[in-house]
């Protein structure tokens, strides 16, 4: 498969340099914009680029200028052509910036811009996100990537731990060599070590043959620790030899045999409690947390959500025979104010539901309700009302509607004596709050002659949608609140008003 064709601005006055550049990257299918200044380069970059390349020995206000536009874009890759002292000065460092010195041969030039793109490929294209909390992460990954020291990852279930694990192998010197991943969670405690350390011949009834464990596997690689705190005592032990002494022993032998690793550990518990209540050795918690990465959860980054939406749906609608019609506003306005307990592993199982078993247009709310599960309160350190039932609300909202229907008919009733009297008064407009309700004299029945109708429960309850809705500017999740009720009866109540 070709690859796309990449957008690269190059900012230089040297038409040596512009010439070699575009020898090395036109023949890779890069789309290459000479800037002899740096006046047009905040509209390209608004535009688009995969790719920045800056001629160090432009003017130093040239460098400033650019400087000061390259900041607002982090994202972006940056190869700097030149001694970086004079960038330096006045940048604020990009973690996607590598310094190439002369002479500037078109090879060097086309592998610098080629290491630079695949980075950005793998930490935009698998740590998808627009939110501060993503951009400081993939800086650390940058940061931690080249060097060789284990990492610990926390963070809830389906933060994407395992993403990240390989995008920090991807990253490194280790590249080329074996990435072995294993869930301590899901291997028997007895066969764990096996499969870790590896066995001799010998070593017990059906060893029949040597073993080489994951630590051998991984010679010069690196290996991925999933759930490491269900990982038993006598594991911990073997493993705390692996990262102080670099060696392993396998079941069976005696021979001490050295391992060039890198480990990368994960888990979803609060390993300090489990030191508490000893069953996680507390050497090795801080042996493995000399670098931890915390990976947030979905609910704490909910700018990210509709670009993973984006990126799902690309991943998994080629795939469907039929085009994916894609998510209304408001089934993407409801997705966003959803917590996702299951973060992103929850929201890519759901849009690939969606795209191959969905319906044939666009995903609405109501399609989305059966999927999404009921967040559960946070625990707080003050006391909170309870939360009301789905049927408890519903009550309410017809309880406020036969009130005000009373006083509608209480409104009728005067409006009808009153022109019968020859004098009638403005009829008011009735407001939904909760209020004492004052001391009336019993309705009775309109007079037939008025001939007033008394608008149905059902055009009340509408009504009162509607204005909610109105007063909240839009906003369902405050409509609702306004209104005493759950989000979900709201995009239930829309669906059957036909309220968009």
């Amino acid at each position: 498969m070709k690859k796309p064709t990449q957008r690269c601005i190059l900012l230089t006055q040297n038409p040596v340099l512009a010439e070699a550049c575009k020898s090395a990257w036109t023949a890779d299918r890069c789309h290459l914009v000479e800037l002899p200044d740096t006046g047009l380069l905040p509209p390209l970059l608004e535009r688009g680029a995969d790719l920045v390349a800056v001629d160090l020995a432009l003017p130093t206000a040239a460098l400033e200028s650019c400087a000061a536009t390259l900041s607002r874009h982090r994202d972006l890759p940056l190869l700097l052509l030149g001694s970086p002292a004079s960038w330096y000065a006045v940048s604020r460092g990009n973690p996607l910036e590598e310094v190439l010195d002369p002479p500037f041969v078109v090879e060097g030039l086309h592998q610098a811009a080629e290491r630079l793109l695949d980075k950005s490929r793998l930490l935009y294209g698998r740590l998808v996100g627009h939110s501060e909390a993503m951009q400081e992460l993939r800086e650390r990954i940058l940061r931690l990537a080249p060097t060789a020291m284990t990492v610990l990852l926390t963070g809830e279930s389906g933060t994407g731990k395992e993403e990240v694990a390989r995008a920090l192998h991807q990253l490194s010197p280790r590249r080329d060599h074996a990435f072995k991943a294993i869930n301590c969670a899901a291997i028997p405690e007895n066969l764990l070590e096996n499969e870790l350390f590896g066995h001799e011949r010998g070593a017990y009834t059906d060893a029949r043959t040597l073993h080489q464990g994951l630590f051998e596997q991984a010679e010069g690689g690196t290996v991925f620790l999933d759930e490491i705190g269900e990982m038993s005592r006598a594991a911990q032990v073997r493993l705390l030899r692996v990262l102080e002494e670099r060696e392993i022993t396998r079941i069976g032998g005696t021979a001490a045999i050295p391992v060039d690793v890198r480990v990368v550990a994960a888990t979803n518990r609060d390993l300090q409690q489990a030191m508490a209540r000893g069953e996680f050795r507390r050497d090795l918690y801080h042996r493995l947390k000399i670098a931890e990465l915390v990976l947030p959860p979905l609910r704490q980054r909910r700018e990210d959500i509709a670009p993973l939406i984006e990126h799902f749906a690309a991943e998994f609608s080629p795939q469907r025979q039929i085009p994916f019609a894609g998510f209304t506003t408001a089934a993407l306005e409801l997705l966003g104010e959803y917590d996702w307990p299951g973060n992103v592993r929850e929201l890519r199982n759901l849009v690939e539901h969606l795209v191959f078993l969905g319906p044939q247009g666009q995903i609405e709310p109501h399609h989305l309700l059966p999927h999404l599960e009921q967040v559960p309160p946070f625990e707080r350190s003050l006391p909170v009302p309870a939360p009301r039932g789905t049927d408890q609300t519903e009550r309410e909202l017809i309880y406020f509607a036969l009130l005000d229907l009373k006083r509608e008919v209480s409104e009728l009733r005067r409006l009808v004596e009153d022109r019968l009297m020859g004098d009638p008064p403005p009829l008011s407009r009735p407001v939904y709050t909760v209020e004492e309700e004052p001391e009336a004299k019993p309705a009775e029945p309109p007079h037939p002659e008025a001939g007033a109708e008394v608008r149905s429960l059902r055009d009340l309850e509408q009504e009162a949608i509607a204005q909610a809705l109105q007063a909240a500017k839009g906003n369902r999740r405050l409509a609702a609140q306004l209104l005493g009720i759950g989000v979900r009866t709201l995009y239930r109540k829309l669906d059957e008003y036909h309220l968009k």
